[in-house]
């Protein structure tokens, strides 16, 4: 039987840097990859260094293999196969918390951005009388930029929090979210 992950449970499970390099790293290779291979990535990142020294490799190697790996595996995020470490579906949520990217690859904070610059530039352009723009009222950019903001933080709020949540503060994730049985 499988419980459902929590929020603090999640959260709990990418609270280490390690993990958070690992779950990335094998959704950026989505292939199977050796654990040696995960191993210098993270150690590269961490040592900032590249390749990383190898006392820290090591180090990575033996906490990724004995810890990080064995409970992301747990909780259905990756799969050890035959051919190495790959990530499951399930980790395409968690990448993208952890980047904190919308749809297209972007930052939320830059897609909002890009929403409110071109908005009031289109106010600004149908106010200044510009070709094209000069035909419209300024009141119709104006909407259509904030109807494209509300649409964006619908959808937003709709990637990060639960489907069957009464609330965006609900204290389950979604049926993806559930650990593989142990």
């Amino acid at each position: 039987m499988t419980n459902t992950l929590t929020d603090s449970e999640f959260y709990r499970v990418l609270s280490c840097q390690r993990r958070r390099l690992a779950i990335e790293f094998l959704w950026d290779a989505a292939a199977p990859t050796s654990l040696a291979t995960v191993a210098d990535a993270v150690a590269a990142v961490e040592s900032g260094v590249d390749p990383a020294p190898r006392a820290v490799r090591e180090s990575v190697y033996t906490s990724l293999r004995q810890t990080h790996l064995p409970t992301l595996e747990r909780y259905g995020l990756v799969a050890d196969g035959d051919t190495g470490f790959h990530a499951t579906p399930a980790a395409k949520r968690v990448v993208r918390r952890i980047r904190d990217t919308g749809p297209f690859g972007l930052r939320w904070s830059e897609q909002y951005r890009a929403i409110g610059v071109l908005g009031l530039c289109s106010v600004v352009a149908a106010l200044a009388g510009i070709p094209l723009f000069g035909a419209v009222d300024p009141l119709l950019p104006a909407i259509v930029s904030l109807a494209a903001y509300a649409v964006t933080s619908a959808y937003h709020a709709w990637t990060l929090y639960p489907r069957g949540s009464r609330s965006p503060r609900g204290n389950t994730v979604e049926e993806e979210w559930q650990p593989t049985s142990a």
